[in-house]
């Protein structure tokens, strides 16, 4: 008997799911993050499910989103940059785009690294990849002796290095060297190879900044699973919704940002839906991803804060709005998030400090959560303090506690309907030819009334929803990328040379596989190229794995799919313009091993309710009643409004809305 384990540490609970392979059951569990040491509470969720049996566990998946909020919270590395001489102010000078160009409140954010904090050296890399200046190494040593003691992590980033990258490397050899061996010392061309200087820097800090704290989280973590008799292999969770094993994570910390989050679009592949807008709600934001015919979409380059990010990353449009998010005013109006109460002391119902308003607070106020079943009774709820709370927070509109609660809710709602638009209709996307996949703590709470919003019919709420996304990195295959820029146009371009930069892609990705111990005759190796008429700004990225006729890479066709795919995507093409080649790309995946979902055994009966109290909406008092979810059989129909509660999450069916459970676990919500 073999198991598998998933953690999906979350601004507020973290979520862990254990997989027993030989039955096809797994069992959950939520528990609350310890941001001051996040493996006390990853280890408190594996011993509740594992309990003696490490020496079991086959492997471990972990995903985290501490490194992306060391980045929005500013508690990242003390970080240095060494660049090339006349290249100090490119953090600062960054680009010159607004990407709200309508808000006048819009600042750019403030760079992670202080411009006292960037050093130049005299070194220079040609256009055309040529070192016309080679790296004096006794520069790098005195650099490296004014360094000392002042930095957690140095960003090497010297300009033209993605094309040549000796000088880097160079220079980079020396001050590990020199340097403390807990210094940890990045350059851009083992993080970033692509052209564009400020966005290859901006990744490069990103990775810099983030990788000694998940360096040092993932040791400890190792190192509790160590002690309790673990020899298997720990995964990490990364944003192009593959995993990594731990030793490759620990410097490549700019690719694991957005791991938590991923997860959950993964799993949403396997839920049985071809379109999916999967919405994941935790304590702090809301998550949403778009799976079009069964395949979640992927971005060559993402944002994280506003900072550039060059990594393959699975799309996710993210707001700060989740159950924990604190309600305030502004100017007379009342705002919801993105400040959110966190774990600790967390929203005023969990009686551990907090007085704000939060949306729990809210909801638990107009009869949507049952204070005696939260996480399946584990954890009573303080009906007053978070009545208190939101009625405090009410009288400064002049407002009942009732009406505030409304309020925070139906704004969070917006909040959250909003970013949906901004991922689909923003771009030519009709939520509702969509399936709405609700997961997170309180995902399921607001998604019915979030689908009633954007006009859409259906809801899934699949099993253990609050553990979703550790669930659905369980489905992750291994996956890495490696990119190389090769600017010309396709016309100029001997194929033979295409053909050259695939083999080194190949050798890199080969290289990885087996310094990871992953089988390389088993894996799939992908090739795309990111292309652009002449004159364009931005490229698209084309599969090109069938461009290849008789061993050699095939231009023309290449041109003609990009022709078909920018038709596509824009509804024009240029049939005749020249078109030029900028990245070369290619990934490799390993399929994982693929957990099913246990079907529901129990037959439909009559279900009794747990209990039933007044609950509102739209300013109507109606009776609710609480089910538990275990007590759900297969075909059952439960007519809201109605709560159902477990262990992981609440789900909330509105008036008007009716709820089936499927034969494979998952509650099937459409409106009447």
């Amino acid at each position: 008997m073999s198991y598998r384990l998933a953690a999906d540490i979350g601004g507020t609970f973290t979520d862990v799911v254990c997989v027993n392979d030989a039955t096809g059951e797994y069992t959950t569990t939520k528990v609350l993050t310890t941001p001051h040491k996040l493996t006390d509470g990853i280890m408190a969720g594996f011993d509740e499910l594992i309990g003696d049996k490490w020496d079991q566990v086959e492997s471990i998946v972990h995903g985290t989103t501490s490194g992306l909020n060391a980045v929005i919270e500013r508690k990242g590395a003390n970080c240095a940059v060494v660049t090339t001489f006349g290249f100090g102010d490119v953090l600062e000078i960054g680009r010159g785009n607004r990407p709200d160009m309508y808000n006048n409140r819009y600042r750019r954010p403030k760079p992670l690294v202080a411009r006292k904090s960037i050093y130049e050296i005299k070194e220079r890399t040609d256009a055309d990849g040529r070192v016309s200046v080679p790296v004096d190494t006794e520069e790098i040593r005195r650099l490296a002796k004014s360094l000392t003691g002042k930095y957690d992590s140095i960003a090497v980033c010297f300009i033209n290095s993605y094309l040549n990258s000796e000088n880097e490397e160079r220079a980079a050899a020396v001050l590990r060297e020199e340097l403390d061996k807990s210094v940890m010392v990045i350059t851009s061309a083992e993080t970033a190879r692509e052209w564009r200087e400020y966005e290859r820097t901006s990744t490069t800090v990103l990775n810099a900044y983030v990788s000694p704290i998940t360096k040092a989280h993932l040791i400890a973590l190792k190192q509790e699973l160590i002690s309790r008799g673990f020899k298997g292999n720990l995964f990490i969770m990364q944003s192009n919704g593959g995993v990594m094993k731990d030793e490759l994570a620990v410097n490549k910390a700019v690719q694991i940002l957005m791991s938590g989050p991923v997860g959950g679009a993964i799993g949403g592949t396997v839920c049985g839906r071809d379109n999916i807008i999967g919405v994941d709600m935790g304590g702090t934001s809301f998550d949403v991803s778009l799976i079009i015919n069964g395949q979640c979409e992927l971005q060559v380059e993402s944002n994280v804060e506003g900072f550039p990010a060059l990594v393959p990353t699975v799309n996710i449009f993210s707001v700060g709005a989740g159950g924990g998010s604190i309600g305030w005013e502004e100017g007379g109006g009342m705002r919801v998030g993105p400040q959110s109460a966190g774990a600790k002391p967390g929203p005023a119902c969990y009686g551990q400090g907090g007085t704000q308003p939060t949306i729990t607070d809210a909801n638990l106020v107009l009869g949507r959560i049952d204070p005696e079943h939260f996480l399946d009774g584990r954890m009573t709820l303080d009906f007053e303090a978070a009545k208190k709370a939101v009625g405090d927070f009410g009288a400064k509109f002049g407002l009942d506690v009732s009406t505030a609660a409304e309020g925070i809710c139906a704004i969070a709602n917006h909040k959250m309907a909003d970013a949906i638009r901004e991922i689909t209709v923003r771009r030519g996307i009709d939520p509702r030819d969509f399936t709405m996949l609700a997961f997170g703590g309180a995902g399921p709470m607001h998604a019915a009334l979030i689908a009633e919003e954007l006009g859409m019919k259906e809801v899934i709420i699949p099993a253990v929803p609050g553990g979703f996304s550790a669930w659905g990195m369980l489905q992750a295959d291994i996956r890495h990328d490696a990119v190389r820029t090769r600017m010309a146009n396709m016309d100029e371009l001997e194929a033979s040379e295409i053909d050259a930069i695939f083999d080194v892609l190949y050798a890199e990705l080969k290289d990885t596989l087996v310094r990871e111990g992953a089988s390389v005759d088993s894996a799939a190796f992908h090739r795309t190229m990111d292309m652009r008429y002449a004159g364009q700004e931005f490229t698209i990225n084309l599969p090109v794995d069938n461009a290849c006729k008789n061993g050699v890479f095939d231009k023309e066709y290449a041109k003609t799919e990009f022709h078909k795919l920018h038709d596509r995507l824009y509804g024009h093409s240029a049939v005749g313009d020249p078109v030029e080649l900028v990245n070369v790309r290619m990934s490799v995946v390993c399929r994982s091993r693929r957990s099913k979902t246990a079907p529901v055994s129990k037959a439909c009966g009559d279900i009794r309710a747990l209990s039933e109290f007044p609950g509102v909406f739209g300013f109507k008092t109606y009776t609710v009643r609480v089910y538990s979810r275990s007590d759900i059989g297969y075909g059952a129909v439960i007519n809201g409004p109605a709560v159902i509660v477990e262990l992981t999450a609440t789900t909330v069916v509105p008036p008007e809305w009716s709820l089936r459970m499927d034969e494979n676990g998952s509650m099937v919500m459409v409106k009447n």
